[in-house]
């Protein structure tokens, strides 16, 4: 089985290429008299769709803020008004700052309260997408380390590795997990942009039976709502590592966006925050009816 999802998470990768090798004359939005070869603007506005990353990279020489905050999980039921939306329950925090050397790549050190981890992430955009649709899709590629501070629990003295003979004992290794992705976009319309993004977890530490590497296809989309309104979501199908009673996560919310601001507020099912740490967890279950609520904002500060 293992083999098979790793044969189709290939072939769902390949296919994430097929727009670049089908470029079109005349795009969804621009008409065939549209000659000039500038880059497609307003994709997206933030760097975040919601848990997933998106191709956008803020203004060249620009330095932003960002807060991402997930509340606790309830249901439909009595914890809904008792625990008040779940702002009652713990919540999972993020807070970055991030720094834009140029228009198409930029870094960002963040720290999370989920097992009190530090990251650092980069993104390099190396396509874009062209009004004249001659390239229709922009890419970037993602790459963030995190590492755990938090104490590991304490195991017990008969602990082994996975070759049942070594003693286990803890690593400063075992702290960190990795994280990479190949992010594709396109703005199909005026309103509609959609993304298809591979991901690939590495952790150093996992639990006995499961491979390092955990394999994601995340998909999402922006529905442009009004001037400064959008509608958005996101799914990502884990393939590997799924415990009994895995649930993928899935998000949808909206946003506002200004010059200098990104505001998004949504429902998800997914508690945690860094991607190393979402698709590596169990999610709950919304047809259980149960969700958290969440938001994200952004401040970016620039100068000409």
């Amino acid at each position: 089985m293992l083999q098979t999802n790793k044969c189709l998470f290939v072939g769902l990768v390949l296919a994430s290429f097929l727009p670049t090798l089908v470029a079109q004359e005349d795009g969804p939005e621009n008409p065939s008299q549209e000659s000039v070869s500038s880059p497609v603007e307003f994709a997206f506005t933030g760097t975040q769709l919601i848990n997933a990353q998106t191709t956008k990279i803020q203004p060249a020489r620009s330095w932003y803020f960002e807060i991402q905050h997930r509340f606790g999980t309830v249901g439909l039921d009595s914890s809904l008004v008792e625990q008040f939306l779940g702002f009652d329950l713990p919540s999972t925090i993020r807070l970055a700052l991030g720094w834009s050397f140029s228009d198409r790549l930029y870094l960002e050190l963040g720290r999370t309260n989920a097992s009190k981890t530090l990251d650092l992430e980069g993104k390099y955009q190396f396509a874009r997408q062209t009004t004249n649709w001659k390239m229709p899709v922009s890419m970037a590629l993602y790459a963030n380390a995190a590492l755990r501070t938090e104490d590991f629990p304490s195991v017990p003295p008969n602990a082994y590795f996975g070759d049942s003979i070594t003693p286990f004992r803890y690593k400063f290794g075992h702290r960190l997990a990795y994280n990479t992705q190949l992010i594709v976009s396109s703005k199909l319309s005026e309103r509609w942009t959609l993304q298809l993004t591979p991901v690939f977890i590495y952790q150093n530490l996992v639990p006995a039976g499961n491979d390092n590497l955990t394999m994601v296809l995340s998909a999402g989309g922006r529905y442009k709502l009004g001037f400064s309104s959008a509608l958005i979501f996101e799914y990502a199908r884990v393939f590997n590592n799924r415990s009994a009673g895995f649930i993928d996560p899935f998000s949808v919310g909206v946003e506002f966006g200004t010059a200098g601001h990104v505001f998004q507020l949504f429902v998800s099912n997914a508690s945690r925050i860094l991607e190393s740490q979402i698709y590596t967890t169990r999610s709950a279950d919304l047809l259980d009816g149960h969700f958290l609520l969440g938001f994200n904002i952004q401040r970016t500060y620039w100068r000409k």
